[in-house]
């Protein structure tokens, strides 16, 4: 999903310099583009910053940004984020004492070039009546493949309005690996963790080829403020006639989105 959210942002910037007077294809300066995502009870550790790139370039995505001063605002509140590990763009905070909280409103503030860039967003409640449809997800592996198996494990909730978007981690939690079948380790690489495209529904199917390993999967089910919806809605209109898409970032691009969300449990098992 990161992936797609970095082409959409991609797209964005390029259409707000179409609607500029001077040609989008040599832009006069480069915009800090800011992809920042914040969950309730978790770390902040999902703040990115790339630069716009022109249309004539072969890059398919904006330079990372490691240089710039970043901050969130809480209250008044004001913590101090710093660069991650790696020459990524992204940036963490370091200390303990920043909670995120459902109904918790936080600015974003960046200082870059001698410019300030900021956006507001507020997280919102999580998913109620969070279900999964079995405890044990029991997986045949006698036979060679697994493209014909259509078996599954539903996750569902109470779905708040048909507008509202939900997307889906799903995590294998033991300390220890143990592939579902040993034959397709190599093409796997021990992907332990997936995410699903945001989908406006209330429920979701973990399907057999979505997963890799044995044992205890935590199910996060996030629901999308709408910061984030807006920027997947236009990402998914018709690149024929695209409206200009919507920001909640000041002096620059992209978006600033709160999430919450709920957890349920399953175990894979296997039988032969």
């Amino acid at each position: 999903m990161r992936q797609i959210i970095l082409f959409f942002l991609s797209i964005l910037a390029l259409v707000l310099w179409g609607c500029e007077e001077n040609s989008p294809l040599v832009p006069e300066s480069q915009q800090v583009v800011v992809r920042a995502y914040i969950y309730a009870n978790e770390p902040v550790d999902d703040i990115q910053l790339t630069t716009t790139y022109s249309i004539t370039s072969e890059d398919t995505v904006g330079a990372p940004l490691n240089d710039a001063t970043i901050s969130l605002v809480k209250n008044g509140q004001t913590y101090a984020l710093v660069p991650s590990a790696g020459d990524s763009g992204y940036y963490h905070y370091p200390g303990d004492d920043l909670q995120v909280d459902v109904g918790d409103e936080f600015e974003i503030v960046v200082e870059h070039n001698g410019e300030t860039i900021t956006g507001k967003t507020m997280v919102p409640s999580p998913p109620v009546d969070v279900a999964i449809s079995k405890d044990v997800y029991t997986i045949d592996t006698s036979a060679f493949g697994f493209r014909g198996d259509t078996s599954s494990v539903t996750v569902s909730w109470n779905q708040e309005d048909e507008d509202t978007f939900y997307f889906i981690v799903v995590e294998n939690i033991e300390a220890e690996l143990v592939y579902i079948d040993e034959r397709f380790g190599d093409m796997l690489r021990g992907i332990r963790r997936f995410r699903s495209h945001p989908i406006k529904d209330d429920e979701y199917q973990i399907q057999r080829f979505d997963l890799t390993f044995q044992g205890m999967h935590d199910v996060r089910v996030y629901k999308v403020n709408q910061e984030y919806a807006d920027l997947y809605e236009f990402g998914l209109q018709d690149s024929r006639n695209l409206n200009e898409p919507k920001s909640n970032i000041q002096n620059g691009l992209g978006v600033f989105a709160g999430f919450s969300s709920a957890t349920v449990q399953f175990t894979v098992s296997v039988t032969e």
